[in-house]
């Protein structure tokens, strides 16, 4: 049985920086990662459609995905819970507001990346059978073409902290995965071990 052996610590620093990439040479070593990142996207509105990523060694690495809204009534009440009460006026009436982050560029950072937002307006959604009515509606539809402006910001600047977070979880699993500890346990399970001079 290998545990019943020692292997002596040159030999282990060999095999070590050896296979220093065993358990990242594999095709989507960060799938575990991309799984629960989404699943915590879904949880605060946001689907994630696609993931890039480059790293981990140079000041141009970095992560970002593209998507948009999967709920924008969830994304508000997580990150705006007491603000842009026009947005939610316009959702309260039925209205959306749409939101489509893309990957642009060669390079696969936060700042690699394009948004578009749209939205309905209150005119669409709101009957005015008289001009008062008219006159309000329109004041309104002013009101949040503003409040969409700010929020384009913010939900911009939300989107790329994600992106980070990303690429900061990515980063975190590779530095497990090329440890001595996981490295060595790789080599264990697949006894590459084997045959190296005991201690």
């Amino acid at each position: 049985m290998s545990g019943l052996k020692t292997v002596n610590s040159e030999a282990r620093s060999a095999l070590l920086e050896t296979h220093r990439y065993i358990n990242v040479a594999h095709d989507e070593w960060w799938g575990y990662v991309y799984s629960d990142f989404k699943e915590d996207m879904r949880e605060v509105g946001i689907h994630v459609d696609r993931m890039y990523f480059s790293g981990f060694w140079s000041q141009g690495d970095g992560a970002c995905f593209e998507g948009g809204f999967d709920s924008a009534r969830t994304y508000f009440d997580h990150h705006h819970k007491d603000q842009y009460p026009m947005i939610r006026k316009l959702m309260d009436h039925g209205g959306h507001i749409y939101v489509s982050c893309r990957h642009s560029g060669r390079h696969y950072h936060e700042n690699c990346t394009a948004f578009s937002i749209d939205h309905d307006t209150l005119h669409q959604l709101v009957e005015c059978p008289t001009e008062f009515h008219e006159q309000v509606i329109d004041q309104w539809d002013r009101q949040l073409e503003d409040e969409v402006e700010m929020f384009e910001r913010d939900m911009t600047e939300q989107f790329r902290t994600y992106m980070r977070d990303l690429y900061s979880r990515l980063d975190t699993e590779h530095d497990y995965l090329t440890s001595d500890e996981a490295v060595w346990e790789a080599i264990e399970a697949n006894e590459l071990d084997q045959g190296e001079e005991a201690a």
